[in-house]
This record gives C-alpha cells, structure tokens and sequence, in this order.
C-alpha cells in the first residue's frame, strides 16, 4: 500500500528549523575530463534513481536521504527566484512533496533524478510567484484606495511586510460574501477581465462590475479595522 505523505509533513516542511543543514554547499563538479570524477558522477545519479524509485514505492528513509542529497542545491535556486527566504522555505517544502507525490512518473532514460526534481521545484516556485503576484494586485488596490494621497511605495524592499500585507488581504478577501469573493479571486488571483469573469459567473457584465467595486470597498473597511 502506498504511503500517505501526511507523515512527512512534520518532517520536511517545517523547514524554518531545517535551514540551518540546507546552508552546506551543493556539490560542485569541475569541468576538466576527468575519470574519476566521470565515475563518480555516474554513481551520483545511480544512486539518486535508486532513491527516487524506493521513494515511489513509499520509502520514507529513502525520501529522507534524497531530500539530504538535494535540499541545499535546490533551496539555493528557490532563494535566487523568490527573492525571499521565507517563500523560498515554503517553496521547497511544496516542491518535496511533489517530489514524494510524482516520484512514480520519473523517467531514468529522460534525465537524471536531480534534473528532473529541479523542474518539479521549480514549476512549484514559479506557481506560488504567480499566486504572490495577483495577491500584491489586491494588496496594491486596496492600499491605494487606503491612501489615495500618499505615495505608497509598493516596490520598496519592505519584502516580508508587504507578505504579511498580502496574506491579510487574501484573509479578507476569503471572510467576503461569496458574489463579492468569487469575482475578486477571478479578478486579482487569476487574472480574468470583467469581460470573463461575467461569462464565467454567467452574471451581467455590469453587475461583475459593481461587485468588484463593492468588494473593494469591503476590503478597505475590513482592512482599516485590522491594521
């Protein structure tokens, strides 16, 4: 029976505690010929594929020991793509559980196990940019409707108040009566026009419109009394 990865939650996505062993260096392999190193190479990836084929029949000290392998090169590129070590923590929490989750789908003749984990990682980053990016649209609206007369810099490097900002608005933005919520998320979180979302909702364009409106006038209220 396949394992649940509901185990490894505790163990891996706690990462904030784990930070310090994800700071050892990533291996780093010369360019010059060399035979040993060739050899040594090869090894690696025998034995990353070892791993990931035991993690896929449910493994867990297998998955632990291929997250050992991995954690430090891949939390180095996470960091370098969110720009922030909090998202980058959660980041690759999410991507080692899609590691866990698709380790059955890894295809030895296609790649090596560490390239193929790299692009599950960061697909995983580059989803949560997106979903941090429509957040800061919201964020960004409701902030200049807070202060239309001050000059708000929302591109200052302020990076884990304004994530506290954006996770406070998606708070509010959920706690909204749904016909204000769904446009909202269909508006800022997925990018739609009005124009969609009414097809979408099967609502009036003007009645979207209204909405949006009125869910941002909820927003601000809701905001003022909790900052």
């Amino acid at each position: 029976m396949r394992m649940t990865c509901q185990p490894l939650r505790a163990a891996f996505i706690n990462i904030p505690d784990e930070i310090p062993s994800l700071q050892k260096p990533a291996r780093v392999f010369s360019l010059a010929p060399d035979k040993n190193r060739m050899s040594a190479e090869g090894a690696d990836r025998e034995k990353d594929a070892a791993l990931l084929a035991a993690v896929a029949g449910g493994d867990e000290a297998a998955f632990a020991e291929l997250y050992e392998r991995f954690s430090a090169p891949l939390f180095s590129m996470v960091r370098q793509m969110t720009q922030d070590p909090i998202e980058a923590q959660d980041a690759l929490s999410e991507g080692f559980i899609q590691i866990w989750r698709r380790a059955a789908t890894f295809d030895v003749t296609r790649s090596s196990a560490f390239t193929w984990a790299v692009m599950l990682v960061r697909n995983k980053t580059i989803d949560r940019l997106r979903v941090r990016q429509r957040m800061a649209k919201v964020r960004d609206a409701v902030l200049r409707q807070i202060t239309p007369q001050t000059d708000v810099d929302l591109t200052s490097q302020l990076a884990p108040h304004l994530r506290e900002q954006a996770l406070l608005v998606r708070q509010i933005v959920r706690e909204l009566p749904e016909d204000h919520r769904a446009p909202l998320e269909l508006s800022f979180f997925e990018g739609l026009t009005h124009e969609e979302i009414a097809t979408r909702l099967e609502t009036p364009l003007g009645t979207i419109k209204a909405r949006i409106r009125r869910g941002l006038q909820k927003l601000r209220s809701a905001w003022k009394e909790r900052i």
